[in-house]
């Protein structure tokens, strides 16, 4: 019989799959870089939100209204006790959700989705790690990059773990990405 054994350590040397406590949430570390190690939350966050309080995509993620939530106060709250360790996009944001890359291999969807030159994280090859959950039932959640075709709809992914689109004023689970130091 072969068991899996989770530890808790104090450690500064990071891996792939290595998990933390957030608050109330968990996160999985995904990529580590000389830069950082990039962490995924293993959920949404307690409350669904609109990418855009109006139906349109223009400005993509940079513009949106949820990016302004996420670099405020109130959503940087739940992350006081890391917040020390955090290291800022080159955007100098602190929190974001992922892209489409990151979630997906990018050859997969160029009629469909905005490309960007981002890369597959290694864990995101398990369909079952794309999935999340806020309440216990896997639901849909935003991705960062706009629908080719649409001026009103973002990417997602859906709730069995594949790619979708929703209109931007369509209240979805927001998946946080962040990086450590």
């Amino acid at each position: 019989m072969k068991i899996e054994r989770l530890q808790e350590i104090e450690t500064s040397d990071i891996q792939i799959g290595d998990r933390i406590h957030v608050g109330r949430y968990t996160a999985t570390c995904q990529k580590v870089t000389e830069k950082g190690a990039t962490f995924l939350l293993d959920q949404y966050l307690d409350r669904p939100m609109p990418m855009n309080f109006k139906n349109t995509n223009r400005g993509g993620y940079n513009d949106s209204n949820l990016r302004k939530y996420l670099q405020s106060d109130a959503a940087l709250n739940d992350f006081e006790e890391i917040r020390p360790y955090m290291k800022p996009w080159n955007n100098g944001d602190l929190l974001r959700i992922p892209y489409y890359g990151e979630m997906f291999d990018n050859n997969d969807r160029d009629d469909f989705v905005e490309p960007d030159s981002h890369e597959q994280w290694p864990l995101m090859q398990d369909r079952r790690n794309r999935l999340a959950s806020r309440c216990g039932d896997y639901e849909w959640g935003w991705i960062n990059n706009k629908h080719k075709s649409s001026s009103t709809h973002f990417c997602g992914v859906s709730n069995n773990g594949h790619a979708g689109a929703w209109n931007a004023s369509n209240v979805l689970g927001v998946r946080l990405v962040f990086m450590l130091k």
